[in-house]
């Protein structure tokens, strides 16, 4: 066995495992064991290389430590619309859900206009164990790092589907969403209704609004306008006010998410109409700021720590499927509906 010293690195140089083996008396393969969770090395040992390690500073290369063990416990987080809150809320339980697991998120940002197999390939540089991907439009080619059966990466999508691929992916069931937002309107009383969409290639906007159309049309009424372009507040403000200078003056509107429908409320109290006495508005996601005093918004909640946490089970046995796992909506009544809320 190598004697222990006492000797340290200067202060001002990186501590390595080999400085901690000899000052905790050990090799540098026991150093390694002693940071592996399951290795095989003897309790006290581990002690004695901890408490070296933790007087010296020493912190593990987990990169390098990745090139050995081939299990970097790095999971690619690839994001585009961090203006959306859902999606920062959505990050933080994923980072939180990870930590808890021993593992660790990275964070990627991607430019929708361009393919999020860019940013993939990217990600793998960092030797990742698996990548979820937020951004995923309708006419995007299939993402992938390989086929999982031999070796390649898994990738999830993470309220997002891709129809017509077998592709592993976690999402609300958005359709539902929408039959709800219409059903609650309908019991409001409102019969000209409104849906003012988002991105028109995102599988989110095209399920809220085929499941809003279709329970209406069930009810023989026809939306007054479906307008889309973006999940933002700006486009809400725009589509709200558009509507009004065109003539039309909905009795209900939903919007494709929270900040879309936030905007919609802005405008609202712009032009003067009183909610929930004189139009009734939901929205969807169930964001922090829906529940702010300013706006107190109906809206169809998305159980974001339930899909996470299936999202990293999913990980865990990465088998697609002939869908996306679906979770369902929960309608979280507050004060922008009119009418019974029980």
């Amino acid at each position: 066995m190598t004697r222990p010293t006492t000797s340290s690195p200067p202060p001002t140089q990186r501590v390595t495992s080999l400085d901690v083996s000899r000052a905790a008396g050990v090799s540098q393969s026991a150093v390694s064991r002693a940071f592996t969770p399951g290795a095989s090395i003897s309790p006290e040992t581990r002690r004695r290389v901890l408490e070296t390690a933790e007087r010296l500073g020493y912190q593990p290369n987990a990169i390098a430590r990745s090139l050995v063990t081939q299990r970097s416990g790095i999971v690619a987080l690839i994001v585009g619309e961090l203006h959306n809150p859902f999606y920062p809320q959505a990050l933080s339980l994923f980072a939180k859900a990870l930590e808890a697991r021993g593992k660790r998120a990275l964070l990627l940002t991607h430019d929708a206009r361009r393919d999020v197999q860019e940013t993939l390939d990217a990600a793998r540089s960092y030797q990742i164990e698996a990548a979820i991907v937020f951004p995923t439009r309708l006419n995007a080619r299939p993402p992938s790092l390989g086929d999982v059966q031999e070796g390649g990466i898994p990738v999830l999508l993470f309220n997002r589907h891709l129809p017509g691929h077998q592709l592993l992916s976690v999402a609300c069931d958005n359709y539902s969403g929408g039959r709800l937002a219409a059903q609650v309107l309908l019991d409001a009383g409102a019969r000209r209704l409104a849906f003012i969409g988002g991105d028109p290639d995102t599988s989110t906007h095209q399920d809220r609004l085929r499941g809003f159309t279709d329970r209406l049309a069930q009810a023989g009424v026809r939306p007054v306008a479906t307008p889309a372009r973006a999940f933002q507040y700006d486009w809400g403000v725009q589509a709200t006010l558009h509507l009004d200078a065109a003539g039309e003056r909905p009795d209900g509107f939903f919007g494709a998410n929270d900040i879309v429908t936030i905007g919609v409320l802005d405008a609202l109290r712009t032009l003067g109409r009183r909610v929930p006495d004189e139009v009734s508005v939901i929205g969807f996601d169930n964001i922090d700021e829906s529940a702010r005093l300013a706006y107190r918004l109906t809206t169809i909640g998305q159980p974001l720590e339930a899909m996470v946490e299936d999202a990293l089970r999913a990980l865990d046995d990465p088998q697609p499927g002939n869908g996306p796992r679906l979770h369902a909506p929960e309608l979280i009544w507050r004060d922008t509906v009119a009418g019974n809320r029980s």
